[in-house]
């Protein structure tokens, strides 16, 4: 179980609890691809539970909120004291016994309208798919659940084939990027540690941890014991010997998909890609075509014209690609995003908006609680009184870990906001 105070906070609770009218307990938001209602809380209900909870890290992660009638959708809190007085680690249990890789969850209590209400938050996996094995009651071993809509069903093809090659893409970037840790560090000062062996391999010869030490050891985030920012640290404690144990060698294929995720990534983290021409041409793949291009041409050694007579050579079904190279012909196309002088409330949100990030000092919660107005407002920044590297800190930070939930329309005003970050600072360089 991990906790994550943002998965409760208020912006997040207001999106849950929001009501008819001011009189009435009836909520306005229904069952859906994040969010389940239950009545009450008991144990005895576990499958139940863990299958919608294997559904919700399957897809996006979501909510199962207790104390809420479901027909009608009707604020009633919880009677009994069962929310608050089970033992989590039942739960974890019963997690770990019906479904692999472990599912991360985490608790909350909240009070509505004066009466009590008890919320389970299910992460996204970060391994998936999330898989069942164990029969019994509604579960059925070997099987992969997933949330579509309000129910947690057996997932169907087009969304285990997208679930299998995000996670086969998320297994090609960590090698790429730990092979470039290794081409930063140079071969020769590189070593290997084997996690199940103990065996710490490098061009100086071989080592071994030693079978005492290596269970204890963890991963640390950086800031617990060092100040400065970054990715995970090894910290070992113990003494390091040299022993006599024989080498062992093992191979992997390395998958090389790339898909949204990796092009908006590599985008805003602003990595020199391995092939950006792979990355253009995954683009015209996709379902939309305002995608970052510029940045990509700019690490080629194409003109803008060569890339366009690569991209007409590709097979690509609809009209993604014939848009993308129409944006590549035209690319002074307006991508600003509503007005900035209007005299309504949008208008008024994007100013500020726009201020605070001039000014570098727009808050986390602002872009939590007005997503779509945070990215409307990106598109009418510009490259002389905004500045880059707080901008992208800000996308990388606070939304790319969340991109999976955003709806439609966010995700619409998310991609052009990056199209005009990409025009205003990286197509004259490609030019």
């Amino acid at each position: 179980m991990e906790s994550t105070q943002s998965h409760f906070s208020q912006g997040e609770l207001d999106k849950i609890f929001s009501f008819e009218s001011a009189s009435s307990n009836r909520l306005i938001s229904r069952e859906n691809g994040r969010l389940e209602f239950k009545e009450a809380f008991n144990l005895g209900s576990a499958d139940e539970y863990a299958k919608a909870a294997a559904a919700f890290a399957n897809a996006q992660g979501g909510y199962i909120v207790f104390g809420v009638k479901d027909a009608p959708r009707e604020l009633v809190g919880l009677k009994s004291n069962n929310f608050d007085t089970f033992d989590s680690a039942k739960l974890t249990n019963a997690l770990n016994e019906r479904f692999s890789p472990e599912i991360h969850w985490e608790i909350h209590t909240s009070e509505q309208r004066g009466l009590r209400i008890g919320i389970l938050h299910f992460a996204e996996a970060t391994q998936k798919p999330v898989v069942c094995t164990k029969n019994g009651g509604c579960l059925q071993q070997g099987a992969i659940y997933y949330r579509y809509r309000g129910r947690s069903e057996t997932i169907r093809y087009p969304e285990l084939r997208r679930l299998l090659d995000e996670e086969k893409a998320r297994e090609r970037n960590l090698w790429i990027k730990q092979l470039r840790k290794i081409s930063e560090a140079g071969v020769d000062q590189v070593a290997i540690l084997n996690l199940q062996s103990g065996e710490v391999s490098g061009a100086h010869g071989t080592s071994y941890i030693s079978e005492e030490l290596l269970p204890k050891l963890q991963f640390i985030r950086e800031g617990q014991f060092v100040e400065s920012e970054g990715a995970l640290a090894l910290r070992l404690l113990g003494d390091l010997r040299s022993t006599e144990r024989p080498v062992m060698y093992s191979t992997m294929q390395i998958p090389m998909p790339i898909r949204e995720p990796q092009v908006i990534a590599a985008f805003l983290r602003r990595e020199v890609v391995l092939s950006p021409t792979e990355y253009l041409k995954a683009i015209c793949f996709e379902q939309s075509y305002f995608f970052p291009v510029y940045f990509f041409i700019q690490q080629t050694t194409e003109t803008i014209g060569e890339i366009c007579d690569l991209l007409k050579g590709l097979e690509a079904r609809g009209n993604v690609r014939d848009k993308l190279l129409e944006r590549l012909d035209k690319p002074e196309e307006d991508l600003t995003i509503g007005s900035l002088t209007s005299s309504n409330a949008a208008a008024a949100k994007r100013r500020s908006i726009l201020d605070q990030l001039r000014t570098k000092s727009l808050l986390p919660e602002t872009i939590t609680g007005q997503t779509k107005r945070f990215f409307e407002a990106l598109t009418h920044t510009n490259a002389e009184d905004f500045d880059q590297d707080y901008i992208f800190a800000l996308l990388t930070n606070q939304v790319l870990p969340n991109l999976s939930r955003l709806n439609g329309l966010s995700r619409t005003a998310f991609r052009k906001a990056l199209c005009h970050l990409d025009l205003i600072w990286y197509k004259a360089a490609s030019s």
